[in-house]
């Protein structure tokens, strides 16, 4: 209950900040849109007072995303990308949470290096790399105020199907207890996993190429596999690391990540990794289910606001 009662803080202030801000935005635009005001075509960077100022509210929200990442074993990107859109525009989040998600993901990576399964893994990275341009695509071509909107819905749809998510992996327990003959499994299952696996890389490489947010379908194809829990993370933390690579790359090879974006990243990156080492800390004393419906509750709220406001 301790830790809740910290998270519901944490998130709390992140919400006032958010609001607050966007507040303060509309009386001066320059603190509400980094990319936007403080950037130039010969690639001048300002860093003002309203800048400090919401770069430090950023960095309060990456650290409370680290921290929920830490305590559930997931979830940096949908919070970062649920809460920055409070306080800068829905694009620039993006790019912040694409740069910043590798950092992230590679401890998680390495905690879970023992539970590689390759085959599955090499298909699944393939047809990402079909769908992450097909993405990155969109998040260029789309309007700004329906890539607000879409990262609203597209989280909503994340929240629900998390809750989906947990009945399965219970009623998926439940059926395992009968005794598994590794020799019975036939030809024809194997091509299906293969087929399984390059079509949930396409799908999730396109939603990390467009809103960032690719972890429903790599999560849907690992629980329906024969795994234990440490293949199961691996699997999952592998291959969003590897997919956050592509997309850094994708974004440098289309001019997107500027010098800064970059700088503002490198700002960002510690709170997040000292957020994840403060839920670590805690994580003990966590009770999982609580936590992850406290944290769906606030990113629903989120989540609403966004479909609602867009990027007005």
């Amino acid at each position: 209950m301790n830790l809740c009662k910290i998270l519901l803080v944490l998130l709390s202030l992140a919400f006032g900040a958010g609001l607050g801000d966007m507040s303060l935005a509309a009386a001066d635009d320059s603190i509400g849109q980094l990319a936007s005001d403080s950037e130039s075509v010969g690639g001048e960077i300002g860093f003002d007072e309203g800048w400090i100022v919401v770069i430090g509210l950023v960095a309060a929200i990456a650290f409370s995303a680290g921290f929920v990442h830490s305590g559930i074993g997931f979830g940096f990107g949908i919070v970062a990308i649920g809460l920055m859109p409070l306080v800068i525009d829905a694009r620039h989040t993006h790019l912040l949470v694409s740069l910043c998600a590798v950092p992230v993901q590679m401890g998680t990576v390495w905690a879970y290096r023992r539970g590689v399964v390759w085959r599955p893994l090499l298909f699944a990275l393939g047809g990402a790399l079909v769908g992450l341009p097909l993405g990155l695509w969109l998040f260029n071509s789309i309007n700004l105020d329906w890539l607000t909107r879409g990262t609203g819905v597209a989280l909503l749809m994340m929240i629900a199907y998390s809750f989906y998510n947990r009945g399965a992996a219970r009623k998926r327990t439940e059926e395992t207890t009968d005794v598994f003959d590794e020799s019975e499994v036939a030809p024809s299952e194997e091509k299906d996993d293969v087929a399984g696996s390059t079509t949930i890389g396409i799908a999730s490489g396109f939603l990390m190429g467009a809103v960032t947010m690719p972890g429903p379908p790599v999560v849907a194809f690992a629980l329906q596999q024969d795994w234990d829990q440490e293949q199961f993370k691996a699997f999952v933390n592998q291959f969003l690391l590897a997919l956050s690579v592509f997309k850094v790359v994708g974004l440098l090879a289309t001019a997107d990540i500027s010098q800064q974006s970059a700088i503002e990243s490198a700002l960002i990156i510690p709170a997040a990794l000292f957020g994840i080492a403060v839920g670590k800390r805690f994580s003990t004393r966590l009770s999982a289910g609580g936590f992850r419906t406290l944290v769906a509750v606030g990113l629903a709220v989120v989540a609403v606001l966004l479909v609602v406001k867009g990027s007005g």
